[in-house]
């Protein structure tokens, strides 16, 4: 039996070695899958790793090799400008929105990653929101449309407007029509695509952000052959200048870049470009056929009514309560064969892929799917629907409740308290609760039940969440 499995590491390194060790299948990132860095380095690992000298130029003020690969990555990507992050695509989004005027006025989207939630509290911008669209018979959150933004960008007098495209399941937004929606208001369009930095690469992927997007962060390591924490922006033809991008980015990037990652991040695109995605298009759709073929589960296919302009055909989404097991069970069912995946949730498994992955592996996939228990279906809940139907109230803004003196009290007692800092579940990442709003007794009853059934919370600890700390309050709490 896999050692893994077996027993608990008391050091990292203990448990990177198991894993390591182990005959693993590797359906997560990062989209190197262990194997695709084989040119890039050997023995380089320790003699690469260095700090700014003549040679090597000087990652927040460039101008000899880093200042070169980064023009490589913008033409790449068609943009107008871009930098290297080596604080992953969470330093990416949070330099967004720093990067942004005195008088700016955000419009986030409610499915939006914790990061932007942080990096408006840094800002101290005035932040309202836009809800993407929901399937209701599927339990499917889907995409913001741009007539939903021109309507809200309208009713909010937003100048700024920051979506996710594509989001954990790989459904895209129609980009183009919401920087058309978003410039007709005279906002700027900001995309948080940390996800999709391998569509350039090829016809059979979504489309590119390069001349769309006023601002979009990728995170190379999610998808391409980039290590974890490496990431990207890029800037468009916009009203913010190079400049103040990059002084965004110094305010919360490490002064100590890693030239691994950067060295990374210059390899994940030379190798792009030689990878075979097309083919691998091919391969999922043939797979997702040989998946569907066994009993109880499903693949989505078609995102209509729900904004998706365009779905990934390399991240596969199977949806496994036909065969009366949640998307938690399914997980720990593979993973006890060596099936690892990018993320669960109640109702399904989402798959990264790559060119990197072993052709076997996708027949170990099929075999342990196939060899899932058959029992009747069952019906669950989803995130999406919580975000739709919860009934958090905004009562103060984002930076004032985050900064804002606070208290640790049970979750279940929290009905009506104000968040201090973004509650929901982990993977993805979306926040159920805003920090400056109530929390909601039916988000209280879903995150417990999403808990109980197998999923991991965020701003949770030990059953607790943070408040904002009211006069004379008697709650029992611990005060941060």
């Amino acid at each position: 039996m896999d050692e893994r499995r077996t027993t608990t590491w008391d050091t990292l390194q203990e448990a990177l070695g198991a894993y390591e060790r182990g005959d693993s299948v590797r359906f997560h990132m990062p989209g190197h899958k262990g194997r695709g860095m084989n040119g890039f380095w050997r023995d380089e690992l320790l003699l690469w790793d260095v700090t700014e000298l003549s040679g090597t130029d000087n990652l927040h003020a460039p101008h000899g090799a880093i200042a070169g690969a980064q023009r490589q990555m913008a033409n790449a990507y068609g943009a107008k400008a871009s930098f290297f992050v080596v604080n992953g695509g969470t330093n990416a989004v949070q330099a967004m929105i720093l990067a942004l005027g005195e008088h700016d006025k955000l419009l986030l989207a409610r499915d939006c990653h914790r990061s932007a939630v942080s990096g408006a509290a840094l800002r101290g911008i005035e932040t309202c929101y836009v809800s993407p669209r929901y399937d209701e018979a599927r339990g499917l959150l889907g995409m913001v449309t741009p007539e939903d933004l021109d309507r809200a960008l309208k009713e909010t007098g937003a100048t700024v407007a920051l979506i996710t495209s594509p989001n954990a399941y790989g459904f895209c937004a129609d980009v183009k029509g919401l920087a058309e929606a978003a410039h007709r208001n005279g906002a700027l369009l900001l995309v948080d695509s940390a996800h999709g930095a391998h569509y350039p690469f090829s016809d059979a992927l979504p489309q590119s952000l390069g001349g769309v997007a006023d601002l979009f962060a990728h995170s190379q390591h999610k998808t391409m052959d980039a290590l974890t924490q490496a990431a990207s922006l890029h800037l468009g033809d916009c009203r913010i200048s190079e400049d103040r991008v990059r002084r965004a980015l110094a305010m919360t990037e490490t002064t100590s870049p890693s030239y691994l990652l950067m060295a990374s991040l210059d390899w994940s695109v030379y190798m792009a470009r030689r990878r075979d995605w097309t083919g691998q298009v091919r391969r999922c759709m043939e797979l997702e056929e040989k998946i569907e073929a066994i009993d109880g589960l499903r693949v989505f296919h078609d995102p209509i009514g729900i904004g998706v302009y365009e779905r990934d055909r390399t991240r596969l989404v199977i949806d496994v309560t036909g065969r009366g097991t949640t998307g938690y069970e399914a997980q720990a069912k593979l993973e006890e064969r060596g099936i690892y995946f990018e993320m669960a949730d109640l109702r399904r498994l989402v798959l990264i892929t790559t060119p990197n992955d072993e052709p076997d592996w996708y027949e170990r996939l099929l075999e342990s799917l196939a060899a899932l228990p058959e029992r009747s279906p069952i019906l669950t809940k989803s995130a999406a629907e919580e975000i739709r139907v919860a009934g958090n109230r905004q009562c103060a803004s984002i930076r004032e409740a985050t900064f804002a003196e606070s208290e640790a009290i049970p979750l279940a007692r929290a009905d009506g308290r104000i968040a201090t800092e973004p509650i929901g579940i982990y993977p993805p990442g979306i926040a159920l609760v805003m920090p400056g709003e109530t929390i909601d007794r039916r988000a209280i009853e879903y995150l417990t039940a999403e808990e109980r059934g197998g999923g991991a919370l965020f701003g949770v600890r030990d059953g607790r969440v943070f408040v904002m700390k009211e006069m004379g309050d008697e709650h029992a709490g611990t005060t941060a």
